[in-house]
């Protein structure tokens, strides 16, 4: 989060779920599927893949924050998903690639909106810029000491982008969701601690741990998943393992 946040501007709140399939799917440059990930999200519940990322229980005497990140899909013909490359001298998932979030602020309305508020520091998405689909259960990160929700929103994809925190923000990626989907950049990556969940292998990325876990969710939830081989397990690259082997 950058020092001195501006003030987050009112979101757009999610309509209640619609009538019928042809109703949502009307509403989408994207089609079926975004209509499918809308139309999952307003249905709640966890996920395996979600439960596998909560560690075990805090100490009691832990603080936990509220935290949230934005998956931001575009309402397009080829619907991408909002990725950025964390810096690699930050103390918590250093180097990793994230959705862009991060703690609740006393000033946030709400959850939703500080999620708005962190994609507008990190990346420069304007709050009205954004259509919000809803928010999927929150998970406890233990590493970071956070409970994080995921807020799910949908954009036309035309607004520029940019770095606006380079403190915090290494890269920012655009990533179609049919990449994401492809059997040929999943995997299990392994971790030296001994977990092991979904990986993604990009060109010039390396996506694992919660955001992976979210990423693989999100596919499912809107039919981009493919059939891949659940067998293949890498090891994490060194540089995205970030400063601590429990991250």
């Amino acid at each position: 989060m950058t020092a001195g946040p501006p003030q987050a501007q009112p979101h757009r709140a999610a309509a209640g779920p619609s009538s019928g399939a042809g109703s949502v799917a009307g509403r989408h440059r994207g089609g079926g599927q975004l209509a499918q990930l809308e139309r999952s999200v307003r249905a709640g519940g966890r996920s395996p893949a979600r439960a596998a990322v909560t560690r075990a229980a805090l100490p009691p005497t832990t603080s936990v924050r509220r935290s949230a990140v934005l998956a931001l899909v575009s309402d397009t013909a080829t619907p991408d998903i909002v990725l950025t490359r964390r810096n690699a001298h930050l103390n918590h998932h250093a180097g990793q690639v994230s959705l862009p979030g991060g703690r609740a602020d006393p000033q946030d309305a709400d959850i939703v909106a500080t999620a708005l508020r962190e994609a507008q520091e990190e990346v420069g998405l304007q709050p009205s810029a954004a259509n919000v689909i809803g928010t999927l259960p929150a998970t406890l990160i233990a590493v970071s000491s956070s409970n994080v929700t995921t807020v799910v929103a949908s954009w036309d994809g035309a607004a520029p982008l940019g770095i606006v925190d380079p403190g915090e923000v290494a890269a920012i990626r655009r990533v179609a969701m049919s990449e994401l989907a492809d059997p040929a950049h999943r995997a299990r990556a392994h971790h030296p601690s001994g977990f092991r969940g979904p990986a993604f292998l990009l060109e010039d990325l390396f996506v694992w741990g919660f955001t992976a876990q979210l990423l693989d969710e999100i596919l499912d939830a809107g039919g981009w998943s493919q059939p891949w081989d659940r067998h293949r397990v890498v090891d994490i690259p060194t540089e995205y393992l970030g400063r601590s082997l429990n991250s």
